[in-house]
């Protein structure tokens, strides 16, 4: 009886855990088209949950990420950038599954936002 309990609490704390001890490999550059024209290219750099990495501006700025979490295969973050000289907020939830990341890109007031499905960025040869 006691192993019972002793194999169930074990598969219970392991599942528990499996988000932080099997973290989507995000580490790398990423770009991809949005559903409303703008390009986005990311790089990304992942410390067990904590997401760090910038974001290229329409100008060619490096932007950093802000507030990065990776939870699995489950990521958010923001970015502080502007538009037409103001000021603006992106935040970004998405979902990797595999060499892809579903992204969905918005103001943090809700005004705009558009979904990517970005990819891992490969070296030219």
């Amino acid at each position: 009886m006691r192993s019972t309990r002793l194999v169930v609490a074990s598969l219970f704390l392991l599942g528990l855990f499996s988000s932080l001890l099997f973290a989507a490999d995000i580490n790398g550059k990423w770009t991809g088209e949005s559903d409303q024209g703008p390009s986005f290219t990311f790089t990304f750099q992942s410390d067990n949950s904590k997401l760090t990495g910038t974001m290229l501006s329409m100008e060619g700025k490096e932007l950093p990420i802000a507030d990065g979490k990776l939870d699995g295969d489950n990521l958010s973050f923001s970015v502080a950038s502007e538009w037409q000289g103001q000021p603006i907020k992106l935040v970004a939830t998405g979902k990797v599954s595999g060499e892809q990341i579903q992204l969905h890109i918005g103001t943090d007031d809700g005004s705009w936002g558009t979904d990517t499905t970005l990819k891992r960025a490969t070296d030219a040869k």
